[in-house]
């Protein structure tokens, strides 16, 4: 997995307490949990830019 990407979120304790908790219980790793979750989320919202295109937003454009 050489071409992964490293992303850093900061949630409130209680928040880290209740995932914590989740995966213990369900016996996922963290990392991957939030990667399938991410996968998951991008999926439901039929988002999948084409590579090589720009990645700012247009001017004039609302972002999502």
């Amino acid at each position: 997995m050489s071409d992964t990407v490293r992303i850093q979120v900061l949630i409130s304790p209680d928040e880290a307490e209740r995932f914590d908790s989740y995966c213990r219980d369900r016996g996922f790793k963290k990392s991957t949990l939030i990667a399938r979750l991410i996968r998951e989320h991008l999926d439901v919202e039929r988002y999948w830019p084409q590579k090589g295109l720009l990645r700012t937003q247009p001017e004039g454009q609302p972002r999502r």
